[in-house]
């Protein structure tokens, strides 16, 4: 056999020979016709040529040898020659460094659509392994599977698809379904002092991973914020937190309130959302047609709006994200809200859970085979009677 196959290198990460693809090698004075013989295939993978300390000299391509074959006097020309005299010049990288560095340093390959080879070599500049440019494509894509279920099971956990709590005079629901798996919508709800509430509902820009990054930042900031302090106070600490970290290149818009049982006080900011909408019977009354604020994370010292409600027992609230009106169905229409009421409306005693059920059932009939446009998240919530 004039074409040997050079020992697989072991190293430990993500080095560039974890993805070699093959390992042949010839020495560099065999005769071209040998060669020949040897090779079982013209797509058969690049074959290395080394020196006597399996330096590498070159490369050989067998389908450029077939090629060769099918031209008058190709057979005649290769049957005199060695395959140091027909070899191509190899592009070389060590076996052991960084996928990503060297992905990084292709990436203009990558983009050119047509697959490169190149070859691995050790620290001595001995032959080590051959990898593409489609070996390290398709390691990225498989990485990229990876770190998206990572960050979907991580986001299922701070946003999880259903959310029921309940005070003693307050139920709320909420609900969200990513339109990628991940994305950039977020509620939260938690009693922070007895008949204290603070709720929330959230749409990061953008969508994917990079919106659940900020997603992740923003569950964080909740979860350990002192919401004893005043919504407005609350609000400019995350403006100044969203701001500082991301530098313009992300914000979010948001329902932020914080209710009182005992008084029926609903006190909220709107930042940039404006999703807000009275149930009444089986018809929904949007409380205000325009966002009072600047989204978080836009612009420095921001200082919130803040409006008051007095709620009335059995007063019923539902806050969306705008993935329910940009979603259109096969006519192009978009999801009408009034469908909204109607669902929580049929539902008895108040049963919030149940009319969350109903509410996605109608969209994705609405829907049918649609794709999902952006990320929809429901925060429902209703006052009861004392």
């Amino acid at each position: 056999m004039t074409v040997k196959e050079a020992a697989h290198p072991v190293v430990t990460g993500e080095r560039i020979c974890k993805i070699a693809s093959s390992y042949g090698y010839v020495d560099c004075d065999v005769p071209v016709y040998e060669l020949l013989a040897d090779i079982a295939e013209p797509g058969q993978r690049p074959i290395a040529v080394v020196g006597p300390a399996m330096e590498v000299l070159g490369v050989i391509h067998p389908r450029e040898l077939v090629e060769i074959l099918g031209k008058p006097f190709g057979r005649d020309l290769l049957m005199r020659q060695k395959v140091q005299d027909i070899m191509r010049d190899a592009v070389t990288f060590r076996y052991d460094e960084y996928i990503q560095e060297i992905r990084d340093r292709i990436s203009g390959d990558l983009e050119g659509g047509v697959e490169a080879q190149y070859v691995l070599v050790d620290e001595n500049a001995a032959f080590s392994g051959h990898v593409s440019s489609r070996d390290i494509l398709v390691h990225a894509m498989e990485e990229h599977r990876r770190e998206l279920k990572t960050a979907q099971s991580i986001q299922g956990r701070l946003v999880p698809p259903c959310l029921t709590v309940r005070g003693k005079l307050l139920s709320v629901v909420c609900s969200s379904v990513m339109a990628q798996g991940v994305g950039g919508d977020y509620y939260y709800a938690r009693q922070f002092a007895q008949g204290k509430w603070f709720l929330c509902l959230c749409d990061i820009s953008g969508k994917g991973v990079s919106a659940a990054i900020i997603t992740a930042v923003l569950a964080g900031f909740l979860h350990s914020a002192d919401l004893s302090l005043s919504l407005e106070e609350t609000i400019r600490n995350l403006n100044d937190l969203i701001l500082d970290t991301f530098q313009l290149n992300k914000y979010l818009t948001g329902f932020f309130c914080v209710f009182d049982e005992l008084s029926g006080e609903l006190r909220y900011c709107d930042m940039g959302h404006s999703f807000f909408f009275a149930v009444e019977g089986t018809r929904m009354f949007q409380v205000s047609e325009q966002a009072d604020n600047v989204p978080v994370g836009l612009v420095a010292d921001v200082t919130p709006v803040e409006r008051v409600l007095r709620l009335s027992p059995g007063t019923t609230f539902a806050v969306v994200s705008d993935g329910f009106v940009e979603q259109e169905n096969r006519n192009s229409d978009s999801y009408p809200l009034d469908r909204l009421g109607a669902a929580i409306a049929s539902c008895e005693n108040g049963d919030l859970l149940r009319a969350k059920v109903k509410i996605f059932e109608d969209f994705f009939t609405f829907k049918k085979d649609v794709p999902q446009r952006d990320d929809i998240s429901l925060l429902l919530f209703r006052y009861d009677q004392r």
